[in-house]
């Protein structure tokens, strides 16, 4: 299995690295350099990026809020089906069609899994947490991605980004505050970001070849279909109450999912991902405003090395694709 990672993981890289080259902007240049057609995909998709981040933010307050009453995996499940209800009627509006065929299957099916794996992780652990916290640790995705680029891509990593990791796990020791004991729901937190990272990873490639809908649609039948066997033995008659919470729930979580895969296949992620954290943000203000959460100055500590460290290496990595281009060019 590791092997089939490893085999796909360098067909990922390979994709990336094409894209990188002919799709990153350049700092500098003639005006003309930057069409009207480029800038405007740009602005697009951080538009997006930051309504996804806000959607994100109000789907895992919904889930964190609902909880308290209804088991996660039945949440998961009854929103997927929402979802999926809500995508397919969506098609008019979104102008994507949603086709059962698909280029990549594989790829596809290994996204959508590792998909529910992390966001399993994500809600189970989200319970336990602030939701600030949460989000926080969840955002160390991007210092799990470079470090996988090492044994799985054999990608050189220069020490600026060994040292920006560096950092970055220094806050993630700041919010778990391993001396007084690391807990459980932190782990889940961390095992959920290690996942997203290949989820974002295989998000790039698939855009080249998907559209958002299909990709999105996929996810979300492999939620229901590794949902449902539990239902016999968790499902609660969640009331009006509680299918109206996860219907909104499923409302924001699908525009939040199709927000950012279409951001990601439209505009280079060095321009994106550093939008993303914007959900830390919303996530900070619901957390005050439903649960009276204040972060510790820890916790804030941490975060802001967590976000020093993503900005810093997606800047590196802009840097690396504009000088390859240049040296190709």
């Amino acid at each position: 299995m590791l092997r089939l990672y490893r085999a796909r993981a360098t067909v990922i890289h390979r994709h990336i690295r094409n894209n990188r080259e002919s799709r990153t902007l350049p700092d500098a240049g003639p005006a003309s350099s930057v069409t009207p057609a480029r800038s405007n995909r740009v602005t697009l998709g951080i538009s997006i990026t930051l309504l996804g981040g806000f959607c994100f933010a109000i789907q895992d307050s919904g889930v964190k809020w609902l909880s308290a009453e209804l088991a996660v995996v039945q949440i998961l499940f009854v929103r997927s089906l929402i979802g999926i209800a809500m995508l397919w009627a969506s098609q008019p509006l979104t102008g994507e069609r949603i086709r059962l065929r698909v280029q990549r299957p594989w790829l596809l099916l290994f996204r959508s899994g590792i998909n529910v794996l992390s966001w399993l992780l994500f809600f189970t652990g989200l319970q336990y947490l602030p939701l600030a916290t949460a989000v926080a640790l969840f955002f160390s995705f991007p210092l799990f991605l470079t470090l996988l680029s090492v044994p799985l891509l054999g990608e050189a990593v220069g020490l600026r980004r060994v040292a920006a990791i560096v950092v970055g796990f220094v806050g993630v020791l700041f919010i778990t505050n391993p001396a007084a004991g690391i807990e459980w729901p932190m782990l889940l937190m961390l095992g959920a970001a290690f996942g997203w990272s290949l989820v974002a990873t295989a998000t790039r490639v698939l855009g080249e070849t998907e559209n958002t809908s299909t990709v999105l649609f996929y996810t979300l039948l492999c939620f229901a279909l590794t949902m449902w066997l539990p239902q016999f033995w968790l499902w609660q008659s969640p009331g009006w109450y509680g299918f109206g919470m996860i219907t909104g729930i499923a409302f924001f979580g699908v525009i939040a999912q199709f927000c950012l895969t279409k951001a990601y296949a439209i505009a280079a992620p060095s321009l994106i991902a550093p939008f993303e954290y914007s959900a830390l943000i919303f996530s900070a203000i619901l957390g005050y405003l439903l649960w009276g959460d204040i972060p510790g100055i820890y916790a804030i500590i941490g975060a802001g090395l967590i976000v020093f460290s993503g900005l810093y290496i997606i800047h590196r990595e802009a840097l690396i694709a504009r000088r390859a281009r240049r040296e190709a060019g």
